[in-house]
Protein backbone atom coordinates (compact mmCIF):
# COMPACT_ATOMS: atom_id res chain seq x y z
CA UNK A 1 0.00 0.00 0.00
CA UNK A 2 1.21 3.55 -0.83
CA UNK A 3 1.95 5.64 2.38
CA UNK A 4 2.38 9.49 1.57
CA UNK A 5 4.02 11.04 4.80
CA UNK A 6 1.86 13.10 7.18
CA UNK A 7 4.73 16.06 7.77
CA UNK A 8 5.39 20.11 7.76
CA UNK A 9 7.08 19.29 3.81
CA UNK A 10 4.12 17.51 2.59
CA UNK A 11 1.62 20.19 4.27
CA UNK A 12 2.98 23.04 3.26
CA UNK A 13 2.73 21.67 -0.53
CA UNK A 14 -0.85 20.55 -0.43
CA UNK A 15 -3.40 22.51 -2.69
CA UNK A 16 -6.52 21.18 0.03
CA UNK A 17 -6.99 24.57 1.65
CA UNK A 18 -7.47 26.45 -2.11
CA UNK A 19 -9.71 23.54 -3.45
CA UNK A 20 -12.73 24.11 -5.00
CA UNK A 21 -14.09 20.65 -3.67
CA UNK A 22 -13.91 22.17 0.31
CA UNK A 23 -13.61 25.99 -0.38
CA UNK A 24 -17.60 26.65 0.71
CA UNK A 25 -17.64 24.01 3.19
CA UNK A 26 -18.40 25.44 6.77
CA UNK A 27 -17.31 22.39 8.27
CA UNK A 28 -13.85 23.12 6.69
CA UNK A 29 -14.02 26.95 7.77
CA UNK A 30 -14.18 25.76 11.15
CA UNK A 31 -11.57 23.21 11.24
CA UNK A 32 -9.21 26.06 9.90
CA UNK A 33 -10.71 28.48 13.23
CA UNK A 34 -9.84 25.64 15.35
CA UNK A 35 -5.98 24.54 13.73
CA UNK A 36 -5.61 28.74 14.27
CA UNK A 37 -6.61 28.97 17.63
CA UNK A 38 -4.53 25.59 18.82
CA UNK A 39 -1.65 27.16 16.83
CA UNK A 40 -1.91 30.83 18.49
CA UNK A 41 -3.51 30.63 21.39
CA UNK A 42 -1.74 27.39 22.91
CA UNK A 43 1.01 26.69 25.36
CA UNK A 44 3.48 24.50 23.07
CA UNK A 45 4.13 23.09 26.87
CA UNK A 46 0.50 22.09 27.25
CA UNK A 47 0.09 19.11 25.61
CA UNK A 48 -2.90 20.08 23.53
CA UNK A 49 -2.32 18.88 19.35
CA UNK A 50 -4.67 18.61 16.96
CA UNK A 51 -4.67 15.15 14.81
CA UNK A 52 -4.14 14.33 11.35
CA UNK A 53 -7.62 13.93 10.72
CA UNK A 54 -8.78 17.07 12.11
CA UNK A 55 -6.11 18.75 9.82
CA UNK A 56 -8.07 20.20 6.63
CA UNK A 57 -5.78 19.13 4.19
CA UNK A 58 -3.53 16.22 2.96
CA UNK A 59 -5.63 13.40 2.91
CA UNK A 60 -4.40 11.24 0.84
CA UNK A 61 -2.26 10.94 3.89
CA UNK A 62 -4.68 11.05 6.74
CA UNK A 63 -7.80 9.74 4.73
CA UNK A 64 -11.30 11.18 4.26
CA UNK A 65 -12.37 14.30 5.82
CA UNK A 66 -14.66 14.52 8.49
CA UNK A 67 -17.00 17.19 7.10
CA UNK A 68 -20.37 16.32 4.85
CA UNK A 69 -20.31 19.64 3.33
CA UNK A 70 -17.78 19.28 0.44
CA UNK A 71 -19.00 20.08 -2.99
CA UNK A 72 -17.90 17.05 -4.68
CA UNK A 73 -19.35 18.06 -8.05
CA UNK A 74 -16.17 20.67 -8.37
CA UNK A 75 -13.32 19.54 -9.70
CA UNK A 76 -10.41 18.26 -7.51
CA UNK A 77 -6.66 19.72 -7.72
CA UNK A 78 -5.17 17.17 -6.44
CA UNK A 79 -3.17 16.32 -9.84
CA UNK A 80 -1.72 19.91 -9.84
CA UNK A 81 -0.36 19.27 -6.24
CA UNK A 82 3.42 19.07 -6.08
CA UNK A 83 2.59 15.99 -3.45
CA UNK A 84 0.73 13.86 -5.67
CA UNK A 85 3.32 14.46 -8.65
CA UNK A 86 6.31 13.50 -6.31
CA UNK A 87 4.94 10.06 -5.40
CA UNK A 88 3.41 9.79 -9.17
CA UNK A 89 0.03 9.13 -7.80
CA UNK A 90 -1.59 9.03 -11.18
CA UNK A 91 0.98 6.29 -12.48
CA UNK A 92 -0.02 4.04 -9.03
CA UNK A 93 -3.57 4.45 -9.90
CA UNK A 94 -4.48 7.31 -7.02
CA UNK A 95 -8.29 8.24 -7.08
CA UNK A 96 -7.95 11.67 -6.53
CA UNK A 97 -10.62 13.25 -4.23
CA UNK A 98 -9.09 12.01 -1.28
CA UNK A 99 -11.18 14.03 0.97
CA UNK A 100 -14.17 11.90 -0.59
CA UNK A 101 -12.73 8.54 -1.35
CA UNK A 102 -9.49 8.35 2.05
CA UNK A 103 -5.82 7.94 1.75
CA UNK A 104 -3.89 7.27 -1.51
CA UNK A 105 -3.88 3.52 -2.43
CA UNK A 106 -2.35 2.07 -5.08
CA UNK A 107 -5.21 0.46 -7.49
CA UNK A 108 -5.36 -2.70 -9.63
CA UNK A 109 -3.49 -2.77 -12.45
CA UNK A 110 -4.70 -4.41 -15.72
CA UNK A 111 -3.34 -5.33 -18.41
CA UNK A 112 -3.00 -3.06 -21.59
CA UNK A 113 -3.93 -0.01 -19.24
CA UNK A 114 -1.54 2.17 -21.66
CA UNK A 115 -4.79 1.50 -23.97
CA UNK A 116 -7.09 3.34 -21.90
CA UNK A 117 -7.78 6.97 -22.34
CA UNK A 118 -8.01 9.26 -19.66
CA UNK A 119 -11.76 9.50 -19.23
CA UNK A 120 -11.54 5.49 -18.90
CA UNK A 121 -8.55 5.55 -16.19
CA UNK A 122 -10.46 7.56 -13.88
CA UNK A 123 -13.78 5.42 -14.82
CA UNK A 124 -11.79 2.55 -13.88
CA UNK A 125 -10.21 3.81 -10.44
CA UNK A 126 -12.83 5.27 -9.30
CA UNK A 127 -15.08 1.66 -9.46
CA UNK A 128 -11.73 -0.55 -8.48
CA UNK A 129 -10.52 2.29 -5.44
CA UNK A 130 -11.34 0.72 -1.79
CA UNK A 131 -13.19 3.17 0.06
Amino acid sequence: MLKIDFNRENLDKCLCPGCPVQKESNCIKDQVIEMEEVSHDIDIDSGVMIGPDEVPKLYCSTGKSKCNDLYTHEECQCPQCDVWKENDLEARGAPAYFCVNGRAVECCKITGDEDFDAKSREMRRTYYTPI
